[in-house]
């Protein structure tokens, strides 16, 4: 049986992606700030991503695998500056500790398991297209998806040929709820293929990048052509 590891699996994308590869037939490790009841079909590792004690507990149990075929880093904090101008240092530390210092953590002291693995395995950093274009009201959060970015190309080089490294960036794939029409619409402006994509998309990118044994250090858009038409 293959085995995946995701990152902030309790909704939204990991989720989905969780229950998609356990379908596939993964046996598939969560790691989760909350967990999530309904969720049978994943073992799900509550961690507080900010601290390194809680995170390296459950790396310990996930060195007890014997390999690891797949690793995806999709946990995210994504907020905009303003919500945050009383205390901007507690932001950018949580958002650090989400985005770079939880995904270093476990490239680094997983990397035998996913290198054991049968033709070797693959790691996925979920990041954005605002890490080549950051908006400025979301510049923290940027900044930090852009170090996500560059975990992934050195990764890539570090652990070349036995684990690939690559990253998906993402477009408007599913507004959150607080986002208003207006907001929603303005979007759809700035996206060539002017719809919401849903979370499919990104599975068929990260069954891509499983299948295709010769790719590694690529950051694929999976954004509706949002990052040429914005």
């Amino acid at each position: 049986m293959k085995t995946a590891v995701i990152t902030g699996t309790s909704r939204r994308l990991g989720a989905y992606l969780a229950e998609k590869l356990s379908a596939e037939g993964y046996q598939v490790f969560g790691l989760t700030r909350q967990a999530n009841t309904e969720q049978q079909y994943l073992t799900q590792l509550v961690v507080d991503y900010q601290s390194p004690d809680s995170v390296m507990a459950a790396v310990h149990k996930l060195q007890q695998q014997n390999s690891i075929d797949l690793l995806i880093h999709n946990a995210s904090l994504f907020e905009k500056d303003q919500l945050h101008c009383e205390d901007p240092i507690s932001f950018y530390q949580a958002l650090f500790a989400v985005h770079m210092q939880l995904p270093a953590l476990l490239n680094q002291q997983l990397a035998p398991q996913i290198a054991a693995t049968e033709g070797g395995g693959l790691i996925v950093h979920i990041t954005d297209i605002y890490s080549e274009n950051p908006n400025p009201a979301f510049s923290l959060y940027c900044s930090t998806k852009a170090g996500l970015e560059n975990l992934m190309k050195s990764a890539a080089k570090a652990y070349a040929p036995r684990i690939r490294v690559n990253s998906i960036q993402p477009g408007p794939i599913m507004f959150l709820p607080e986002h208003s029409n207006s907001e929603k619409q303005q979007v759809m402006q700035q996206t060539l293929i002017a719809q919401e994509a849903g979370f499919e998309p990104i599975y068929q990118g990260v069954r891509f990048l499983v299948e295709n044994k010769f790719v590694t250090g690529l950051s694929l858009k999976i954004d509706g052509g949002r990052s040429l038409g914005k």
